[in-house]
C-alpha cells in the first residue's frame, strides 16, 4: 500500500521558513515530531499487515 506525502498536516516549505525566520524552534520541533509520530504508526501499519511464512 502506498502513502500519499502530501499530508494535510504536512508542514510546508513556506510554514518552514517562518519558523526558522521567527527563531520559534520548539514549535518548529512539536510540529516535526508530530511528523515522525505519523509515520511510525504508518511504517507500523505496513509492518503489521505482513505475514511470516
Amino acid at each position: 500500500m502506498s502513502h500519499d506525502l502530501d499530508l494535510p498536516g504536512a508542514i510546508s516549505e513556506q510554514m518552514l521558513s517562518l519558523f526558522l525566520e521567527d527563531n520559534d524552534l520548539d514549535t518548529l520541533t512539536d510540529v516535526l515530531v508530530e511528523a515522525l509520530e505519523e509515520a511510525l504508526v504508518i511504517l507500523q501499519d505496513e509492518i503489521g499487515g505482513e505475514t511470516l511464512h
